[in-house]
């Protein structure tokens, strides 16, 4: 049962920059025919949207799991969770052998103490829109 999902989409912003690749795309073909340039433009752009979208990694909290990305942990290796704000995020991110679900366009966070002792990661940094919602429930357990 999921207790808590969340998709780490861009914001508007984003999609914004994203526009960018107009006139990109249409730059590579437009010297060749005008028509293939606006296609190309139009793809290269659905494109980027597809993949900063659908590729945007997931945030799931079942009963007995955390997935964060690709990696899933079980929630009895789960320690302490703490909700870590954009001034604190740099000391967050500091330990490279964390493991790190961070996207630039979230700047605030939760820091998830890892317990499991087979496990090279001493804690799990994770982007999030809601941090206060997922820490109480990571740590409600």
């Amino acid at each position: 049962m999921v207790i808590y999902r969340e998709r780490l989409v861009p914001n508007v912003g984003i999609h914004l920059a994203l526009l960018l690749l107009l006139p990109m795309g249409f730059g590579m073909l437009a010297p060749i025919d005008i028509t293939w340039g606006v296609i190309n433009a139009v793809a290269v752009y659905v494109l980027g949207e597809l993949w900063m979208t659908l590729g945007a990694p997931q945030i799931v909290l079942s009963g007995e799991t955390l997935r964060a990305g690709r990696a899933t942990i079980d929630r009895k290796f789960l320690g302490a969770a703490t909700v870590i704000e954009r001034s604190e995020r740099a000391e967050a991110l500091a330990d490279a052998r964390a493991w790190k679900v961070l996207r630039a366009w979230v700047p605030n966070g939760v820091r998830v103490d890892n317990t499991d002792p087979t496990d090279p990661a001493p804690y799990w940094y994770v982007s999030s829109r809601h941090p206060a919602k997922l820490a109480d429930l990571l740590n409600a357990n």
